[in-house]
């Protein structure tokens, strides 16, 4: 398998697309990089916690979601980037925008304007976020090229209107971006974490400049960062997910935007896939959660405040877990889990990828901490989908938690409107 012609973030699909159906070979990949097959389906609950999701079309290969302000209205809209176009037996190159602005005159449960934006030659782009990287107050995007192993800098004009604003070379295959302040120089800093050869590209903010300052040197096949102040120094830290070896290593900043590895190593559960950071118990250390597709479980590192983390907790994710996200849903203090899965159904000798999501709530009776997830379907396609990423909102402002996910295969995102709970976003 050319592990470049990538059509998402998970490294070992390679799929075929007929109709609706994706079927999946696996005989170019080693069976310990694919997901279990399985004869039951997706789950088909639905308008029980959440509303009867609703679709929306997202371009042809929907990935990553990013929030901001992007046309100076003072209020939330959303893009999604859209990798590459499903062709076949192959992948085209694609890099669509799709901007979903938000329209006030709307008391729909979903209320937004979408538009698309192409760029003007196709590139590959895997991942999407937005920060303000001038200092104009105007929120502008970041995109990986993940087949030139570049970063995009796209500028807003303030009207929703993006440009070319250069690129930098970073490492092999960029996946995954994550900003914050480094050097606590008050520009906002970049790292993008580089697959096929196992690196982290630090990069610092001069005016709208960004430099390659730092190259980490990580284990094999890195394929998910996170930040967090880990050690309470009030800098931001690195957590960065290690496919091969199943580890979490920490990188701590020096607060001059140098970081150094921490000796100590976090083993998580077979085939991490997805990673995240936040404050699970409300004990204001920050803490961070793996998917492991492997053994259908979330690994859960609480940290301790001074760079160290207590010996990761499995708690039942169940089947595929891949994208993941957390608010306090039920307002108990407590953050609870979302979780997307991603699977193989077997269906007369064929094997079709399929996925469902579930909710996963804190539960003090447990010895876990957390109570058996509940799944729900992730579409409204008869043959499922495999949710990609997660975006947590009360988009219609019923003080509601509303989810977004974006869907490659089905080409959409689903929004699923909130019924039942009225939690926070973050600890209290």
């Amino acid at each position: 398998m050319n592990s470049k012609l990538l059509p998402f973030k998970l490294s070992w699909i390679r799929l075929l697309v007929f109709g609706n159906f994706v079927i999946y070979f696996l005989s170019t990949c080693s069976s310990s990089d694919s997901p279990s097959q399985i004869s039951e389906g997706p789950s088909t609950i639905s308008g029980t916690v959440f509303e009867v999701p609703l679709e929306y079309d997202a371009g042809e290969n929907p990935l990553g979601i990013a929030t901001g302000d992007f046309n100076g209205d003072d209020k939330t809209d959303l893009i999604v980037a859209s990798s590459r176009k499903q062709d076949g037996i192959t992948t085209t190159a694609d890099g669509t925008l799709t901007l979903f602005q938000k329209n006030s005159s709307s008391s729909s449960r979903f209320p937004f304007t979408s538009s698309t934006l192409s760029p003007s030659t196709a590139e590959w782009r895997q991942d999407v976020i937005s920060v303000d990287f001038n200092g104009d107050n105007l929120t502008d995007l970041v995109v990986t090229h993940t087949d030139e192993d570049k970063i995009k800098l796209l500028l807003n004009d303030g009207n929703a209107n993006f440009t070319d604003n250069g690129s930098v070379t970073v490492g092999d295959v960029p996946l995954n971006l994550v900003s914050a302040d480094w050097n606590s120089d008050n520009q906002t800093d970049l790292a993008v974490v580089n697959r096929d050869n196992s690196s982290v590209s630090i990069l610092q903010n001069s005016s709208g400049i960004f430099t390659v300052t730092q190259t980490l040197a990580v284990s094999e096949h890195p394929i998910q960062l996170t930040s967090g102040d880990w050690d309470a120094d009030n800098d931001t830290d690195l957590a960065i997910l290690i496919r091969d070896t199943t580890l979490v290593q920490i990188w701590l900043n020096a607060g001059t935007g140098t970081f150094s590895k921490h000796a100590t190593t976090y083993t998580v559960g077979s085939t991490p896939v997805g990673m995240i950071s936040g404050d699970w118990n409300c004990d204001s250390k920050q803490d961070l959660a793996v998917s492991n597709s492997g053994d259908n479980t979330l690994s859960l590192i609480y940290g301790k405040g001074n760079g160290e983390f207590a010996s990761p907790v499995l708690i039942s994710s169940g089947r595929g877990p891949g994208a993941l996200a957390a608010a306090d849903f039920d307002n108990d203090s407590k953050m609870d889990f979302l979780v997307g899965h991603n699977f193989l159904v077997s269906t007369s000798g064929v094997s079709l990828m399929t996925g469902d999501f579930s909710l996963t709530l804190s539960d003090t009776t447990s010895s876990t901490g957390y109570a058996s997830p509940t799944s729900f379907a992730a579409t409204l396609a008869k043959n499922g989908a495999s949710p990609a990423e997660f975006l947590i909102s009360d988009l219609d402002n019923d003080s509601k938690l509303d989810i977004i996910i974006t869907l490659p295969l089905s080409k959409n995102i689903a929004v699923f409107s909130g019924k039942q709970y009225s939690g926070n976003l973050t600890c209290p």
